[in-house]
């Protein structure tokens, strides 16, 4: 089983090195830091100094390793770490992506990612769960490797003794790719 892993480890190596002199299809990195926004419970519209209106409720910090396929495909492997502060919950989802660019023009791409995986907890307070996201964005194409992103996030987190099982939040964040 090890030989056969590791003769398939190569093989996918010098398969990706023989076919880097193809410009679509690369490996690449990616990272990005959202966070997910909420009405302010102690805002008083005739008093000030209660803080603003929308307040952050939550940061989520996300990483990956994935493989551009061709202009319009690409897919990726992805870790992060979430706190959510108003239930001070946190979490670190490990999860499988799918992005398509739906548009594509020289200096960007409109783009719609799906992903999949497993949410663990690092305390007993909540139970381990399912991790869904699903989103779009802006990633901008340049002729250096790194290029900046735009996303807007759907997340849903199955968390058993949370409140109705899941904990859904919307989020606005930027990141980068490196190819």
């Amino acid at each position: 089983m090890k030989k056969s892993l590791l003769l398939f480890i190569i093989t996918l190596v010098i398969s990706l090195k023989i076919n880097a002199q193809n410009e679509n299809k690369r490996p690449f990195f990616t990272t990005s830091l959202s966070t997910t926004f909420g009405i302010n419970q102690d805002y008083k519209l005739s008093e000030e100094g209660n803080g603003p209106f929308i307040e952050p409720k939550s940061i989520l910090l996300r990483t990956g390793f994935g493989y551009q396929f061709n202009n319009r495909w690409a897919s990726s492997i992805n870790i992060g770490y979430d706190h959510h502060f108003s239930y001070t919950i946190n979490s670190i989802p490990m999860y499988a992506s799918v992005r398509y660019n739906f548009i594509k023009k020289t200096s960007s791409a409109y783009f719609i990612e799906s992903s999949y995986g497993q949410m663990f907890r690092p305390s007993n307070r909540f139970s381990n769960g399912n991790y869904y996201k699903v989103g779009l964005g802006i990633l901008s194409l340049s002729n250096n490797s790194w290029n900046g992103m735009i996303r807007l996030d759907f997340h849903r987190k199955k968390i058993a003794q949370f409140r109705n099982g899941n904990l859904d939040s919307v989020s606005l964040g930027i990141g980068f790719t490196f190819f």
